[in-house]
């Protein structure tokens, strides 16, 4: 779509964006802790993620939006090693790292996964959430159950949670299994954290404690894509905001926070109103896979 056939609501937005986004290029400076590069994935005939190039930097909250089908699933899934990419280059600090499972995308990438509906056991402590999988043991026998409660304590603290390591998971609410899962990140040292849909499954008074979460991991540095239909809330924490259209990336924009829901509605949804396409058209396989 020409220039000349955007309403003067969505110019304005775009030119304090672009404005803004050569701002923070340069300001950065420094090099991207992740890119991805030309990244393809197909789904036999549907071209589910198309040609993507993105860099994420240290201490970044980066939102991630698109209609079903725009193919945010399968972006998530590719970065955290559940599909493999047809084509493209991961780097991590600059070095290209061989990225093929989940194991890599943890160990090799630093990232953790957050999905929707929260992996935890909902019958064992909060400890032994943390460490499922990846438990401390003394003489490669027997679990150091002190010494993962301590740590448990420590990275509960640093998030500023009120939960203890010995509670339940199963008697937290939804707003604190999300401390806990997130909770892994840190407890692991992983530098990237992926969130799909985290305030969707929880009540709207505790939507606020996870918004500050975000916040939080920012602040200790941590790199943070955010997944949400609720746009309010990338409007709110996001730095960055990266429209998915089709499998590609639209536009990449820098959030001044003086951009309303409506505006950036406009932008995800422009090439399609102007098309005549129904919104929720055209929804691809990729979205099936979520």
């Amino acid at each position: 779509m020409s220039v000349a056939d955007r309403d003067p609501q969505t110019q304005e937005a775009l030119t304090r964006t672009e404005t803004a986004r050569g701002q923070v290029s340069r300001s950065k400076g420094a090099m991207p802790l992740l890119s991805v590069e030309h990244l393809v994935k197909n789904f036999g005939p549907v071209r589910a993620v198309n040609d993507v190039s993105l860099d994420l930097f240290e201490g970044e909250v980066v939102g991630l939006v698109g209609d079903n089908g725009a193919g945010k699933s399968t972006l998530l899934s590719i970065l955290t090693g559940y599909h493999h990419a047809d084509s493209g280059v991961f780097r991590y600090r600059g070095e290209v790292v061989a990225h093929t499972s989940p194991s890599s995308s943890r160990r090799a990438l630093k990232i953790e996964m957050i999905y929707q509906h929260l992996d935890l056991a909902p019958d064992l402590p909060v400890w032994q959430n943390l460490f499922l999988a990846e438990e401390r043991r003394k003489f490669k026998i027997f679990l150091d159950k002190r010494w993962m409660r301590q740590r448990a304590a420590e990275v509960l603290g640093e998030l500023g949670s009120k939960v203890k390591p010995d509670d339940l998971v199963g008697a937290l609410s939804g707003g604190e299994q999300q401390v806990v899962a997130i909770s892994r990140a840190l407890l692991f040292e992983r530098d990237i954290v992926l969130m799909d849909e985290p305030t969707a499954a929880i009540s709207l008074n505790k939507v606020r404690d996870v918004l500050d979460l975000i916040m939080r991991l920012r602040g200790l540095g941590k790199t943070v894509v955010l997944v949400s239909h609720r746009l309010e809330d990338i409007l709110e924490v996001a730095d960055r905001i990266v429209i998915l259209r089709r499998g590609t990336i639209a536009q990449i924009l820098h959030n001044d926070h003086q951009m309303s829901v409506s505006e950036l509605a406009r932008m995800m949804f422009e090439d399609v109103v102007h098309s005549g396409v129904g919104i929720s058209d055209g929804e691809s396989v990729a979205e099936e896979n979520r």
